[in-house]
């Protein structure tokens, strides 16, 4: 599994002022994914990597480097502690290239209500490896040991990736297509005695990356 990306106020206010707008409509007006607010979204998550604490911070860097990627915004559900909560939905599949053949891929799939501010996560899968990082009500964490289902479907139109903040540190894709899968992911947070927080399987509008990267030491 790749290593969790760095942890890389008044401009966060402002950006969370524009979120308002954003997230103030319902899911329900929503027609289908879309990538029509990753901009300001892309913005408003980057503030939130420095203006909170914990593992806040690289929950929301995850969710901002996906939208800077091109991945489209959809609508789903995830369940906290068997409660069903109505989220934002993005996710990324990277897929490690060195010398033009691919050796490791990592499936993210980020969940968020409302500006994200109170609850969000972030799914981690690599093989059989599974972790989460996660910011709900009060606590955050980064966890292992969960479950997954990773299903790709067909790949469709190159992606239409966006301008980043340079400390995201958002790399140079070989390549990046649209990709639905289906995914189901569960976890228990807080080492396994906190809340446990599960992803029914739904179809999701993804995207596939691909980076050329180094392979991991022998």
């Amino acid at each position: 599994m790749r290593t969790i990306r760095s942890i890389r106020t008044h401009r966060a206010v402002l950006l969370l002022a524009a979120a308002a707008v954003i997230f103030g409509c319902s899911s329900d007006s929503v027609t289908g994914p879309t990538t029509h607010d990753n901009a300001a979204l892309i913005l408003h998550f980057d503030s939130l990597t420095h203006s909170t604490s914990g593992d806040r911070p690289a929950t929301y860097s995850e969710i901002a480097t996906a939208l800077a990627q091109g991945a489209p915004v959809g609508t789903g559900t995830i369940t906290v502690n068997g409660v069903t909560v109505h989220v934002h939905l993005v996710a990324q599949r990277e897929i490690g290239v060195t010398g033009g053949a691919p050796f490791d891929s990592v499936t993210i799939v980020a969940a968020w209500q409302g500006d994200g501010s109170d609850t969000a996560i972030v799914f981690i899968q690599s093989g059989s490896s599974v972790a989460s990082l996660s910011a709900i009500g009060a606590t955050s964490s980064e966890d292992f040991g969960g479950t997954a289902s990773v299903v790709p479907g067909a790949l469709g139109a190159s992606c239409t990736p966006f301008t980043a903040p340079l400390d995201l540190g958002v790399p140079t894709p070989i390549s990046c297509a649209l990709q639905p899968s289906q995914d189901t992911f569960s976890i228990v947070l807080g080492n396994g005695d906190g809340q446990t927080v599960a992803m029914p399987q739904q179809t999701i509008s993804g995207i596939r990356v691909e980076i050329e990267s180094a392979p991991p030491p022998c």
